[in-house]
Parts: structure tokens; sequence; C-alpha cells
């Protein structure tokens, strides 16, 4: 559809530069650089927003897969814990019982803090949020 679109634009604008160019009186070899020249300049100018468009729309898929990697991170960090400790054969101590509470903790942490803004805020704060939370803030 949009190339639909950019072919007619740009065959109108080259019927139109035509037109004028002819009422003007050029020449027909100068009459076809003009035409040609600026149609080109046109026809060049939506091909470049549209890669720009297009290179702004993969790098935000490549930031939110990032994101996601860096949340399936902290989320299998924390399930290793709690898959160690639940494997044991003997009782739970205090020690473990806090390490799968953290563990949980963290999990319920990324889920409700990172996913509901995940749309709200930019990829590259959330991937700094991750890297603070697991890191622990600069000194």
């Amino acid at each position: 559809m949009i190339s639909c679109v950019v072919a007619l634009i740009v065959s109108a604008l080259g019927i139109v530069l035509d037109h004028t160019l002819i009422k003007e009186g050029l020449p027909r070899f100068g009459m076809l650089i003009i035409s040609n020249g600026l149609t080109g300049i046109f026809a060049g100018g939506l091909f470049y927003q549209l890669a720009r468009e297009e290179r702004a729309s993969r790098e935000l898929v490549q930031a939110r897969m990032k994101t996601i990697a860096e949340l399936n991170h902290h989320i299998r960090n924390a399930l290793q814990v709690i898959r160690f400790l639940g494997g044991q054969r003997s009782g739970l101590d205090v020690v473990q019982l806090q390490l799968i509470n953290d563990s949980v903790d963290r999990i319920e942490w990324a889920l409700r803090e990172v996913l509901p803004r995940y749309d709200l805020a930019s990829p590259a704060m959330i991937a700094e949020e991750l890297r603070v939370k697991s890191v622990g803030p600069a000194a």
C-alpha cells in the first residue's frame, strides 16, 4: 500500500514538473535533467525517511529483546535456587527458607515492576534498573 502511494506521489510530481517546464519553454534535455533530478531527490527523501523509521523500529525491537533477556536472566537465577532447595531431601532450615523467600521476592519484583512499565519506560532505563537491582547501586 505504501509503495503504491509513493509511486503515485512521485509520478504526479514528475508530471507536474514536466508540465510546468514545458510551459516555461525549456529545451527538452534541460527539462529532462531538471524534472528527473527533482523527482529523484523527492523519491530519495521518501526512501531515506522510510529507511530511518525502519531502523528505529528494528533498534526498538532489539532493545526489547535485550530487556526480555535480562528479565529472563533474573527469573532463571531465582528459580534455580528454588529448584535446588526444593530438591533437598532434608528439612529446610531458616537460611534455606530465607533464600527461597528472597528468590520468590525477586521473581515477584521482576513481574510486578518491570513488565507493567515495559511499554511506558525506555528499554535503556529498564536495562539500567535491572543492572542496579542485580548488582547494586554504583558507589
